[in-house]
């Protein structure tokens, strides 16, 4: 397990002075829980990425890496990673009216390593772009409110950033990005100035993993004990900038996720408020921090912002062309399609939690949602207690074979039709004999219309035990991921009634 003591170390916190009650409390879980990974661990995610490095190289069929060695930890430990995957890694120290001492660790990490260098001053050529932008704006070049500082400092990453990818085509190679899961959290970076096309260690905690591995894999010690700064002049070293350590932000950030992962549905204040943060103020100031640093700076994870299309779902089918014919292996790492959207995850738990108050279990009856509705509820905390099992019925011949539901009816009145949704409830139900609610969902997402029916047409169909089954038609609009989206939180809508009349 990983020890406190080498955390408030290894993350510079025990030179603040140590955590104050609620951070220190709250690390305690989290370290128990393994969310700080212990070195024994930390070995294994150090081989897998160096492993996925070195796949990607050969997938990929590109094998030099080109980055700027601030004199931080991060760059010099993405090097070094890159180096154990067997890239060639071509680090370039490119100072902007920096601070020598930055650029000689950076200098000295390449050495240590035995990587590549090459130093470009580009202080020069930032004061003429800073200059000729003092034609738009007079006061960027000398103002020095925090406002004009930032711009500033955007310019000089993105001169770096201009410079990297320039040299990138020059030895034919690639990008490293050198940002870490903290700094990702943060916003600390620059939009088109940090970001390159390979980020190895953008999974990483700036706090404890980073520096771990650093040291592991032969950086300088005077580099990863370094304080660290963003080397663009725009404040006192990066956790001044950020309003807390950077133990104190992983802390807070795991705190966060961790609670809003529980509740889904969860405002601000009440996210707060669960923390059960007391009369901590050091805690309440960083969380405060941590909580406005993540809001003005959202846009940046979900950079370019894209807009969707009405006419079709050009972007899937775009991602499935580029994962098919050409994405390294590497990257196709199966995702789990049971992932969903806040508030409907939020309504699976409150229907989980009705469930249980009143000692009922639930089947599902799916067919244009193939199993997605009881997906949802399976992701609910205690979902074993309460979630029966689901029947997936997407042809007509099954819901006959599988359900019951008569294929008269079905032949007469399509399987679009509220009495199929009925008979469908009903019959899992009857199927189930440990479930007392049963829903059923039958109808068309889309894109265009089946058997005379429209798209968006659905009905939901529940069934108590004891009581005659019901069903409910909807119009829903949209591309059929919208219409599947809205299928399951009305269904969960609904469940959630049924049970509350029952208990009523």
């Amino acid at each position: 397990m990983a020890t406190r003591a080498e955390i408030l170390d290894l993350s510079r916190q025990s030179n603040r002075g140590g955590l104050t009650p609620w951070f220190d409390c709250r690390l305690g879980e989290q370290v128990d829980r393994g969310l700080f990974l212990p070195g024994d661990e930390l070995e294994a995610v150090g081989e897998k990425l160096v492993a996925e490095m070195a796949a990607y190289r050969e997938q990929a069929g590109v094998s030099t890496a080109v980055l700027g060695m601030s004199g931080g930890v991060d760059s010099a430990l993405t090097a070094a990673m890159l180096k154990r995957a067997g890239w060639r890694v071509v680090g370039f120290s490119l100072p902007i009216e920096q601070n020598p001492e930055e650029t000689e660790r950076g200098v000295e990490a390449c050495r240590a390593l035995s990587i590549e260098h090459h130093h470009l001053d580009l202080s020069e050529p930032y004061r003429g772009v800073v200059g000729a932008l003092g034609g738009l704006d007079e006061r960027l070049p000398a103002g020095d409110a925090e406002a004009f500082r930032v711009r500033r400092g955007n310019v000089r990453a993105r001169l770096r950033m201009v410079t990297l990818y320039d040299q990138a085509h020059r030895f034919g190679g690639l990008v490293a990005s050198t940002d870490n899961f903290s700094e990702l959290g943060a916003g600390f970076w620059t939009l088109h100035g940090d970001v390159g096309d390979l980020a190895p260690i953008q999974s990483l905690l700036k706090s404890w993993e980073v520096p771990w591995m650093a040291r592991a894999y032969g950086v300088p010690e005077r580099t990863w004990r370094a304080n660290p700064t963003d080397g663009l002049g725009i404040g006192e070293g990066d956790e001044a900038q950020i309003g807390a350590t950077y133990l104190e932000w992983d802390v807070t950030v795991f705190a966060l996720m961790e609670t809003l992962v529980r509740n889904p549905g969860l405002g601000r204040d009440e996210l707060v408020a669960s923390l059960d943060i007391g009369a901590d103020e050091r805690a309440r100031s960083a969380v405060e921090a941590v909580l406005r640093r993540l809001r003005t700076t959202w846009h940046k994870r979900l950079n370019p912002i894209r807009l969707g299309h009405p006419a079709a779902e050009r972007f899937d089918a775009l991602d499935l062309l580029d994962a098919r014919l050409f994405r390294p292996a590497v990257m196709k790492a199966d995702e789990a399609h049971s992932s969903f959207s806040g508030d409907l995850q939020d309504q699976a738990n409150q229907l989980a939690r009705a469930l249980e108050a009143a000692d009922m279990r639930m089947v599902t009856a799916e067919s244009c949602t193939a199993g997605l509705l009881a997906a949802c509820v399976a992701a609910a905390p205690g979902s074993s207690g309460v979630l029966e099992g689901s029947f997936v019925t997407y042809c007509s011949s099954l819901k006959s074979d599988a359900l019951g539901v008569s294929a008269s009816l079905i032949r007469e009145k399509t399987p679009y039709d509220p009495e199929v949704a009925r008979q469908m409830a009903a019959g899992a139900l009857e199927r189930a004999p440990g479930a007392r609610l049963a829903l059923s969902i039958t109808g068309v997402a889309g894109p265009g219309p089946d058997q005379g029916k429209p798209a968006g047409l659905v009905h939901i169909g529940a069934a108590v035990r004891g009581r005659e089954p019901i069903a409910e038609e909807h119009r829903f609009q949209g591309r059929p991921k919208q219409v599947i989206a809205a299928t399951i939180r009305n269904a969960l809508e609904l469940g959630k009634r049924m049970v509350e009349q029952r208990r009523a």
